[in-house]
């Protein structure tokens, strides 16, 4: 059994340890292969030998030979001696005797014929697997976490971002990135690339806080969502008479205008100080106006982002309609120099236009259907 050592007296102290039967890990197969492409295979933490492929987002489970461990890299089964085996069950690579625990710096399991029970070192006091022992202050950091995507998951495999809809995470190199699609893009679990929001199902949508911001004055409103040019907001009350709301995005080619109600326009009548590339540059570059700037300047676009900037020659205005800079006089409200004169203009003309003006949906999916009618 495991002595603490006092490392200032340059004592040892047997320490009789109470020990309680091994526990079972949290991962759950289930939910991960929601998050990955269909035929993923993963490493099962909970056994060294034993992996798991999602087929049709559920888990088919799987095991290597004798004296085989599974290989989360080559997805292969590989010699048990070739790899290092991190397991949410200590006693997986350790038949007899003492070992750390994964999870934890102050606690370790004393395996019998591959049965596991913990052990926990007094306060104050770390395991050492070098030597066995509980020594005081001994430095440690837990670094294996068996659920990490890093020890499940091969090098540059997505996985989405449980927390946000257009958010990915990726292992490379033994460590987690993080990163997030371009504009308002939301990342697709099924394909492993960022696609329009009306093509992704996610139910993270994070929405501002209605109460402090004030957001929805009356039901029925259409708000901007603050993060975006074609992104909205429906406010509907509930029973309880509290306020909430639904997220959806305008249809291609149109950006929403917060003002009498709100409506989705032809993006070339909607100023936006956000990224103006949002919907641009999917297949080929494109150009987007610059809000503000009396329609001289442009912004490159790829993928839905912006990616630089121009400016047309001498006296010549850019023309977002046409993607081209040309010596007639261009006015367009998107890119006027006063955002406050093309609030106005297009409040008067454009929300008024039946045949430019389409009023948002009360929900994403209704949102395309509804826009494109009126397109």
């Amino acid at each position: 059994m495991p002595h603490t050592s006092n490392m200032n007296a340059g004592i040892f102290v047997i320490l009789g340890l109470a020990l309680v039967p091994l526990g079972s890990a949290s991962f759950d197969p289930s939910v991960i292969c929601t998050l990955v492409v269909n035929g993923t295979k993963i490493n099962d933490p909970r056994a060294c030998n034993a992996w798991i492929e999602c087929v049709d987002g559920k888990p088919v489970a799987g095991t290597c030979g004798a004296d085989l461990f599974y290989d989360r890299e080559s997805e292969e089964c590989v010699a048990s001696d070739s790899i290092k085996c991190v397991s949410s069950d200590p006693c997986a690579s350790v038949l007899n005797g003492f070992t750390a625990d994964p999870y934890s710096c102050s606690s370790y399991y004393y395996c019998l014929n591959g049965k596991g029970t913990k052990g926990t070192c007094p306060t104050g006091m770390n395991y050492s697997a070098g030597t066995e022992d509980c020594i005081r202050n001994f430095p440690c950091q837990v670094k294996m976490d068996p659920d990490n995507y890093c020890n499940i998951l091969p090098d540059g495999v997505f996985i989405k971002d449980t927390t946000n809809c257009n958010g990915w995470q990726m292992c490379w190199d033994g460590q987690v990135l993080n990163g997030t699609c371009p504009g308002t893009f939301y990342f697709s679990a099924g394909s492993a690339r960022c696609d329009y929001p009306q093509n992704v199902e996610c139910d993270f949508t994070v929405a501002p806080d209605i109460d402090e911001m004030g957001v929805c004055a009356h039901a029925g409103d259409f708000v901007s969502d603050n993060i975006s040019c074609n992104g909205y907001y429906y406010c509907h009350e509930l029973e309880d008479g509290q306020m909430a709301l639904e997220h959806a995005v305008c249809s291609d080619g149109r950006f929403f205008l917060a003002v009498d109600g709100g409506a989705c326009v032809p993006r070339y009548k909607a100023p936006c100080a956000y990224d103006r590339c949002v919907g641009l540059g999917n297949t080929t570059i494109q150009l987007a106006s610059e809000s503000d700037d009396g329609c001289r300047g442009f912004s490159l676009c790829q993928d839905g982002a912006s990616i630089g900037a121009g400016t047309c020659p001498g006296e010549e205005y850019f023309d977002e309609v046409t993607q081209r800079c040309t010596t007639q006089v261009i006015s367009y409200p998107a890119c006027q120099l006063s955002a406050a004169a093309s609030t106005k203009v297009v409040s008067q003309t454009a929300m008024n236009d039946d045949t430019d003006g389409t009023s948002p949906s009360p929900s994403p999916s209704a949102s395309a259907s509804a826009s494109t009618e009126a397109s």
